[in-house]
């Protein structure tokens, strides 16, 4: 069973996205087809689903899996599935069932066209709000599609009460009808003369899915649905190149974030190497793809929008290496990711360090992401141990990529960066062997029991013994370690919130960044605690956003990408 309230249905590739949508205000319940287009968030209702029998709406029970939707109501049942990325099919069955689609507009301009010639009638919605067209069409001779418009007469360009919907009727003594909804992202098109069948269309979407599902490595014993359920979100959330994505994406969410973060996409890329290396590969990319002449890459892109106003910690050279574990890149590819990490290091060198002192700093806490730490209480700009860390990380990387390239020159002088920044990193963030975050303008110590700086034990072997030691003790006591994993802020604390975002919460992306860290530095056992803790979570609570640290409940967003490839990675490892 899929909860459609909570992982919307989609097919790889698409834009469009099935849910259940429950509502305090009347008629507002009810299966929508939804828009993932990047600016359409805030109206992501594209198709408002409605069985009628006899032309009156009908009250309806439902049921879903990964591929079908089921109502059923008296007098009939409707099912509805994907074909493909641009196509869902509607069913209908008994007498007088028909459907209507509500085409939810905001907009005076949005309407649906009834188009073509007599018993071959199709619509287009112009779905302006989401950024797209919807063609609608019914294969089957034996129905009949209407269309019902109502303008507001102002004329308005705001918003207008306005109503849009389009009916599709079997014809007398008609057993069933076939209902073909169509994303058409550009300006028109008309319906394709073939073959449509219900029954195929499902069928080739279920082998599709299996066909991803079937390269995901192994897990542990009793996490194998979980598996699914994580694949199946992954494959979902994956959006066709379009726009401003030059390449397939995986969204963070269908849900609540419709678009690619540049350091949430790094944790989908990790997943999908081993996998899928040419789709891994791409998911670094996406981000690059917009890399400035300053070296800059957004903070976030969808096929519609691109963002500048935040950087985002530059974890692009670390991934790199996790990755190489797991795939091998070709020569061409090496010297892309090469020019790309160089630039996008020397961006930070140059443009987050504003008072030269070799320390970059980050200038919100958006640039972080973890967006609320309590580091960033004070609203100040501030350096943080953890970028200097990711910044020793890509050092790191481009040493070791000019390596495979046999530039020895680049090798030796990337390696001699990394350890002139750690030599910078022990001299300036290490207060009795704790890394602790400063304010850059006087360099004073920012009280905070956040993880963020803490974060800094990715570089594990380089830093001292006793650093790393005191570092690995303070986040395995249990002023950080509860019975689900690592707090994003000490439970203790009196900053402490059950559900604050940074403040509290335990996370994906950190729960992998520690766990691969305690095994770099030879804490094999800590590791796989916290990596199975992560997998209970997830078989628990799902692949919530985030999760109270100490019952394990989900929190935010309910369906979140980054989570279910945190566990996807971190159980194949546990598996081997």
């Amino acid at each position: 069973m899929l909860d459609i309230r909570v992982t919307p249905m989609s097919h790889f590739g698409s834009y469009m996205a099935l849910t259940y949508q429950e509502s305090e205000t009347p008629g507002k319940n009810g299966i929508y087809i939804n828009s993932v287009r990047g600016k359409s968030k805030q109206h992501q209702n594209a198709l408002k689903i409605i069985p009628t029998v006899n032309g009156t709406p009908v009250d309806y029970t439902y049921k879903a899996d990964e591929f079908q939707i089921s109502l059923s109501f008296d007098g009939g049942e409707m099912h509805l599935c994907f074909e493909d990325s641009e196509r869902i099919f509607v069913k209908g069955s008994g007498d007088n069932v028909g459907l209507t689609l509500d085409t939810q507009p905001v907009f005076n301009f949005e309407y649906n066209y009834l188009l073509g010639n007599a018993g071959e009638e199709f619509c287009i919605v112009n779905s302006y709000k989401n950024l797209t067209k919807y063609m609608i069409f019914a294969p089957n001779g034996s129905v009949s599609l209407q269309q019902n418009v109502f303008m507001d007469t102002t004329g308005s360009t705001n918003k207008a009460d306005n109503m849009s919907s389009i009916h599709i009727t079997s014809e007398v003594d008609a057993e069933d009808f076939l209902c073909v909804i169509e994303d058409v992202p550009t300006h028109g098109c008309m319906p394709e003369k073939r073959s449509y069948s219900f029954e195929a269309a499902l069928e080739k979407s279920k082998n599709h899915f299996l066909e991803f599902l079937s390269k995901q490595p192994a897990v542990p014993k009793g996490y194998e649905q979980t598996l699914r359920e994580a694949a199946y979100l992954n494959w979902s959330c994956i959006v066709n190149e379009q726009g401003l994505l030059k390449r397939k994406a995986m969204y963070m969410s269908n849900a609540n974030f419709p678009g690619v973060w540049s350091w949430d996409n790094a944790f989908n890329a990790l997943a999908l190497a081993g996998v899928d290396d040419k789709l891994a590969w791409d998911q670094i990319q996406l981000l690059f793809d917009h890399q400035d002449e300053k070296g800059q890459i957004p903070g976030s892109v969808s096929d519609s929008t691109i963002r500048w106003n935040f950087s985002k910690p530059p974890v692009q050279g670390l991934f790199v290496l996790k990755m190489m574990e797991k795939m091998t890149l070709s020569t061409e590819q090496l010297e892309t990711i090469f020019s790309q990490i160089k630039r996008h290091v020397q961006f930070y060198l140059q443009y987050k360090d504003y008072n030269k002192d070799g320390i970059c700093e980050y200038h919100h806490g958006n640039d972080s992401g973890q967006d609320n730490s309590t580091v960033f209480r004070d609203a100040n700009i501030i350096d943080s141990p953890d970028l200097t860390a990711f910044m020793i990380k890509s050092m790191e990387m481009l040493s070791v990529v000019a390596g495979k390239l046999d530039r020895e020159q680049d090798k030796e002088y990337w390696e001699k960066e990394a350890e002139l920044y750690t030599s910078k990193f022990c001299d300036y963030f290490l207060v009795d062997d704790v890394p602790r975050a400063r304010f850059t303008r006087d360099a004073k110590i920012i009280e905070s029991q956040s993880i963020l700086p803490l974060m800094a034990v990715i570089i594990a072997n380089r830093l001292p013994e006793a650093a790393r030691r005191k570092i690995i003790q303070l986040l395995r006591s249990d002023k950080y370690l509860t019975e689900w994993g690592i707090a994003s802020e000490a439970i203790d604390s009196p900053l402490y919130e059950e559900d604050a975002y940074w403040r509290g919460p335990i996370w994906a992306p950190t729960t992998l960044l520690f766990a691969e860290a305690f095994e770099e530095c030879g804490e094999q056992e800590l590791a796989e605690e916290v990596a199975q803790k992560f997998l209970a979570l997830c078989k628990k609570g799902g692949f919530a956003e985030n999760f109270h640290a100490e019952t394990g409940e989900g929190l935010r967003d309910l369906a979140h990408t980054w989570t279910s490839s945190v566990f996807i990675h971190l159980a194949g490892k546990l598996a081997k």
